[in-house]
C-alpha cells in the first residue's frame, strides 16, 4: 500500500516537472521563446542634389568652364524625370540670369541629330537644325561638339562673333566651348557653354580684336612693371593717332601729328621716323610734372620708339625719360 502510494506520488512529480519544463520553452516547438525576426530597414530617403558649387560668373578659364558645364548635368539628371519634362526646367532654371547664366556665360543644349532644344540666350535658334553650321574658317562647330561629349567630355575651339568687340561679326573672336552628355532615360543630349578668352597677338583680325588686345595689353601696362612714376609706355597708329597712352588716357584716339614742342619739334612724326627706321631715340622739350614752371618750356626728354605690328595694323610703342642735359642716354 505505502509503496504504491509513493509511486503515484513520484508520476505526479514527473508530470509537474515536464509540464514545467515544456511551459519553459524546452520543447523542440518552443514558439514563444523563439526571437521575433528584424523589422525590415526602412527604404533609403531620395537623394537630394546637392546645392550648385560653381556659379556662371565664377566661369573665368577652361577649367572653370568644365566644372560648370559639369555641374548642369549633375543638377539636370538628378531633376529631371524624363526627356519629356527636360525642357521646361531648362526654361526654368537655366535661362534666367543668376546661378546659371551670366553676361556671355550660358547653357545649351541639343540632341544627337545637331538640333537645338534650349539655348538660354538665343530661343529663336530651338528646333533648327544646325549641322551645317561653320566659323569664318569652316569649322564644323556641332561636328566638334557631339565629337567631344562623346568622347566623354572635352573642349572645342572655333571662331564666333563676341558681343563685347566690335566689328568681329564676319571674322568671329576666339572662343572655346566645353561639351558633355546629359543622359535622360536612355537618351544622349549635347550639353554646352563656352567662353570668349583673353585675345592674343596671334587672334587679331580686325579692329575689334585689335582694340581687345591692345585693352588688354594696357591694363598688364597699368597693372604691372611697364609704368613706374613718368616711366610709361605709350602707342600710336601710323597715322599718328594716339591709341594708348598709360598716363594720359584722355589723349586716346586724339590726332597728334602737329604735337610741337617749344622749340617747333614735331614729337609724334620724329618719333614714327624713328620707328619706321626700325627703333630709335627722339629727343625733345616736354612738361615735367617734377619741375614747377616749365609747363609752356618744357623740360629735356628723350624717348625711343619701336615699330609694332599687331595683325594687319601698324603701330609704334614708345616710352620715355627726363634728362639734365640734352644728348644724355
Amino acid at each position: 500500500m505505502g509503496s504504491s502510494l509513493e509511486t503515484r506520488i513520484a508520476s505526479i512529480g514527473i508530470v509537474l516537472l515536464l509540464a514545467a519544463l515544456l511551459a519553459g520553452g524546452c520543447g523542440d516547438d518552443a514558439g514563444p521563446t523563439v526571437p521575433a525576426p528584424s523589422p525590415a530597414p526602412p527604404p533609403p530617403a531620395a537623394e537630394t542634389p546637392a546645392p550648385p558649387q560653381i556659379a556662371a560668373e565664377e566661369v573665368v578659364d577652361r577649367e572653370t568652364l568644365r566644372l560648370f558645364v559639369e555641374e548642369a548635368i549633375r543638377i539636370a539628371t538628378a531633376e529631371i524625370p524624363s526627356p519629356d519634362e527636360a525642357y521646361a526646367f531648362f526654361d526654368a532654371v537655366f535661362r534666367p540670369e543668376g546661378q546659371w547664366r551670366h553676361g556671355e556665360i550660358y547653357l545649351a543644349v541639343s540632341d544627337l541629330e545637331d538640333r537645338m532644344l534650349f539655348h538660354a540666350v538665343s530661343p529663336e535658334l530651338e528646333g533648327q537644325d544646325l549641322s551645317d553650321v561653320t566659323d569664318a574658317e569652316g569649322v564644323r562647330i556641332a561636328d566638334g561638339l557631339r565629337a567631344a561629349a562623346a568622347a566623354g567630355g572635352g573642349y572645342v575651339e572655333y571662331l564666333w562673333p563676341n558681343p563685347a568687340v566690335e566689328g568681329d561679326e564676319e571674322t568671329g573672336s576666339p572662343k572655346v566651348t566645353y561639351a558633355a552628355f546629359l543622359t535622360l532615360g536612355g537618351q544622349d543630349f549635347v550639353t554646352t557653354s563656352g567662353i570668349y578668352p583673353p585675345v592674343t597677338a596671334a587672334d587679331v583680325r580686325n579692329r575689334g580684336t585689335l582694340q581687345s588686345f591692345v585693352e588688354r595689353a594696357a591694363r598688364v601696362v597699368m597693372e604691372g612693371e611697364w609704368r613706374h612714376g613718368e616711366v610709361y609706355v605709350f602707342v600710336e597708329t601710323m597715322e599718328l593717332s594716339s591709341f594708348f597712352h598709360a598716363a594720359s588716357p584722355q589723349v586716346e584716339g586724339r590726332d597728334r601729328t602737329n604735337s610741337q614742342d617749344a622749340n617747333g619739334v614735331l614729337i609724334n612724326q620724329e618719333l614714327r621716323a624713328a620707328a619706321l627706321a626700325g627703333g630709335g631715340f627722339v629727343e625733345y622739350l616736354h612738361n615735367n610734372p617734377a619741375v614747377e614752371g616749365d609747363e609752356e618750356t618744357g623740360s629735356h626728354k628723350v624717348a625711343y620708339a619701336a615699330p609694332l605690328t599687331i595683325g594687319s595694323a601698324g603701330l609704334f610703342l614708345g616710352s620715355g625719360i627726363y634728362v639734365e642735359h640734352p644728348g644724355e642716354e
